[in-house]
């Protein structure tokens, strides 16, 4: 609609999501009480036992969403109305960061942040990768074997759980890479933010620097 109604030019068009890869999440607006030091009561649900509750005394929580993660987890995200945070403290700093491949961030004053290594993580998900394939492309043969014999119980994909355990392995081992590269840019940056008042950053892709040679 914005998008239709639109005479600036500015908004792009809307984009679909793929109806082969749904997310398996559910949002709701009503209300979500704090019955214990980690329990929540959730409607439908009931009390469900969490972590971090702590942080939701003084808070008023508008919205929720319940999402099932490939690796066969539960996840449980909130939007909440807090009051206005505390402000960091300010150091009369200044400080420019170069982009690069070999460094991630190299500062004006000679200072440089390593890149992320998660190459363990990375070979163990391409490994179950090539597995899940595998599996599943000669599932998908006996399926189609089953029909062409025209088998009285023909045996379905979800009656495979063989390459549904591949296929939560190579979650687990990608999440745990992604995890553990958001949690060193998360803590990266609240240390510049923390130690600089003004963060000056070039406008360059990182993706174009790997396209050299």
């Amino acid at each position: 609609k914005n998008f239709f109604q639109d005479k600036t030019g500015q908004i792009g068009k809307p984009r679909f999501h793929s109806r082969k890869y749904l997310k398996k999440s559910y949002t709701g607006k009503s209300t979500i009480r704090i019955t214990g030091k980690r329990y929540l009561k959730i409607p439908k649900l009931g009390y469900v036992k969490t972590s971090k509750t702590g942080v939701l005394q003084d808070v008023k929580i508008k919205r929720y969403t319940v999402l099932l993660e490939p690796t066969g987890k539960y996840y449980l995200s909130l939007q909440v109305e807090i009051s206005e945070p505390e402000k960091y403290s300010l150091t009369g700093k200044r400080v420019g960061i170069d982009v690069g491949v070999a460094d991630l961030a190299i500062l004006s004053n000679g200072l440089k942040y390593p890149s992320f290594n998660s190459s363990y993580f990375e070979k163990k998900a391409k490994i179950w990768q090539k597995k899940y394939s595998r599996r599943r492309h000669l599932v998908k043969l006996l399926v189609l074997q089953d029909r062409n014999k025209k088998v009285l119980c023909p045996r379905s994909l979800e009656s495979f759980t063989n390459w549904q355990k591949a296929q939560k392995s190579k979650a687990k081992y990608q999440a745990k890479a992604a995890n553990q590269r958001r949690d060193y840019l998360h803590k990266l940056t609240t240390h510049l933010v923390k130690q600089y008042d003004v963060i000056a950053i070039e406008d360059l892709k990182t993706k174009n620097l790997q396209k050299n040679h």
